[in-house]
This record gives C-alpha cells, sequence and structure tokens, in this order.
C-alpha cells in the first residue's frame, strides 16, 4: 500500500530544496510529485499576474487530479507531495473565502467518496524569523511565480498568516497528522532540519517494496517534472 507525505510550509522555506536533495536522493521506492502551482503557471502564465484567485482555483484541480492518478499508478511505495490540497486551502483562507469554502467542500467530498487518499503524515517546515531576512531567503523570494503571488516585501507577515491558515485548515478534519519542523533560515539549520525528516522517513515508514521496471521509473520522473 502508498505510504502518502506531505511537505508543506511558507514561501522558500526549503520544501523542495530537502525533496530533491534529501528524500528523493535517499529513500528507495519513492515517486515525487512536484509543486502543482509551477505546472499552473507554466501552462496558464497570465494568471498570476492578472486572476490570483482563478490561479488558485486551477492549483486546487490540478493537485487533487494528479494526487489520484499517482496513488492508481503507484501501488506501493512512498509518495512525496511538493506542497498539497491543505497548502492551496489555506492561500484560498487568506485571499478569498468564497472560494475556500468551494474548495474545502470540494476535498472534504474526496476523502469522503475516497477519491484521493489522505496524507500518511505532513511535515510543515516553518522558519523562525526572529532575526532579519538571511541572504538565503532573499534568494528565493525574487523568483518570479514568488514575487507574483505573495507580498515579497513583508514576507515575515507571510510566514505567521500562512500558519495561521494552515493551522486552521487542517484543524477541520480528522485524523490529520503535522509534525511542525522550525528551522532558523541559514544553510546549517536547513540541513540539519532536512536530515531529520529524512531519517523519521526512513525509521518509521516501511513501504512494501515494488519491483523497479520501466514504467514505474518512468512515472517516477513524469510526477517530479523532469
Amino acid at each position: 500500500m502508498i505510504k502518502k507525505i506531505c511537505i508543506s510550509g511558507p514561501a522558500v522555506s526549503g520544501k523542495t530544496h530537502c525533496i530533491e536533495n534529501y528524500l528523493d536522493a535517499q529513500i528507495q521506492n519513492l515517486t515525487v510529485l512536484s509543486e502543482s502551482s509551477r505546472k499552473v503557471a507554466e501552462i496558464y502564465p497570465e494568471l498570476p499576474a492578472e486572476n490570483i484567485n482563478k490561479f488558485r482555483e486551477k492549483i486546487c484541480e490540478l493537485q487533487r487530479q494528479r494526487e489520484a492518478v499517482a496513488e492508481n499508478l503507484i501501488g506501493d511505495g512512498i509518495m512525496i507531495c511538493d506542497r498539497g490540497v491543505f497548502d492551496n486551502l489555506a492561500f484560498l483562507l487568506l485571499q478569498d473565502k468564497n472560494q475556500f469554502h468551494k474548495e474545502f467542500t470540494i476535498l472534504l467530498n474526496a476523502y469522503k467518496n475516497k477519491s484521493i487518499k489522505p496524507y500518511d503524515y505532513i511535515f510543515y517546515f516553518d522558519i523562525d524569523l526572529l532575526g532579519d531576512i538571511t541572504p538565503l531567503l532573499n534568494k528565493s523570494l525574487n523568483d518570479p511565480l514568488r514575487k507574483a503571488t505573495i507580498d515579497i516585501n513583508n514576507y515575515a507577515k507571510h510566514v505567521i498568516d500562512f500558519r495561521n491558515a494552515f493551522i486552521e485548515v487542517t484543524s477541520y478534519f480528522r485524523d490529520i497528522k503535522v509534525i511542525p519542523v522550525v528551522a532558523k533560515p541559514n544553510e546549517e539549520e536547513f540541513n540539519l532540519r532536512n536530515t531529520l525528516v529524512k531519517d523519521f522517513i526512513l525509521a518509521n515508514i516501511n513501504p512494501t517494496v515494488r519491483k523497479a521496471d520501466k514504467t514505474t521509473d518512468k512515472l517516477r520522473y513524469i510526477f517530479k517534472g523532469a
């Protein structure tokens, strides 16, 4: 049976870096579901700047579709989602409550009819921002998609607001396992956090070993985004 894990958190908290350099590189039988917002931005490049609510709606829809397809095709092993359905709902809660309620209902029904599987674990990558914005964060904040979707000039507020929205969203769902992992925004602490997450997965999640073949290998990199 597939084990489903989500890496969540505010923008530039190092989710993708952890997945690519610690989890995908060191954990066997792993399929990576890359961040859906990047996929939507590739398909609809005008949406982030022109219609952020429509952009979020498309992300929610694509996220559910990709998770459902991946779950059915993978079978056994571990699936890691770079952001997930609750991240999308947290953004909507902050930006458009009407759209949030609509997507919330759709997701709730998807769980009830078992069209998608709940996450076995969610790791929430929080950031200790008691100091100034570090060069590591500043470099990542200059990404064009982030500039279009969050207020990069008030990043500390984004971290706090997103954390609160994520807590509220997940509180509506029963049996959600969220593991918060806090790190200061520097390379040493990010690396320590990534190692702890990798070690936790290796120690606590033992999926059924699936046979490696050309189909599963190809699938792995389709969903990774390569």
